[in-house]
């Protein structure tokens, strides 16, 4: 099981890295607004890793989410702390929403994998 939490987490933070790139490069050549991006790419890779780690997980898929998603914002908090950057309500709000889509997704991957 900590093999596929592994797979999950290295595509969740390599997709994050590749997703910001892709987005930095389209901002850059046509100054578009990023402000909406800050949420939507950690949202579709936490939703697809989720999704992955679903294929590999039997059941529970609601706990295993929250644990999936749980680590996740522990490392964020982690950043955001070193980084000192503002935490509020906006904040929590993002995290409700990461855990619900953690959620969803591995119980979408579990279904996945049952057909």
């Amino acid at each position: 099981m900590l093999k596929s939490y592994l797979k999950s987490y290295t595509f969740l933070f390599s997709l994050i890295v590749i997703l910001t790139i892709i987005i930095s490069i389209i901002n850059y050549l046509f100054l578009i607004p990023i402000n909406i991006f800050k949420i939507i790419i950690p949202l579709i890779s936490v939703f697809t890793s989720s999704i992955i780690l679903g294929r590999e997980t039997k059941e529970k898929a609601y706990l295993e989410g929250i644990k999936f998603s749980s680590v996740f914002l522990i490392i964020i908090t982690i950043i955001k702390l070193i980084l000192k950057l503002p935490f509020n309500y906006k904040t929590i709000i993002m995290y409700i929403i990461t855990i619900i889509i953690s959620i969803v997704g591995l119980i979408i991957g579990i279904n996945i994998k049952k057909k």
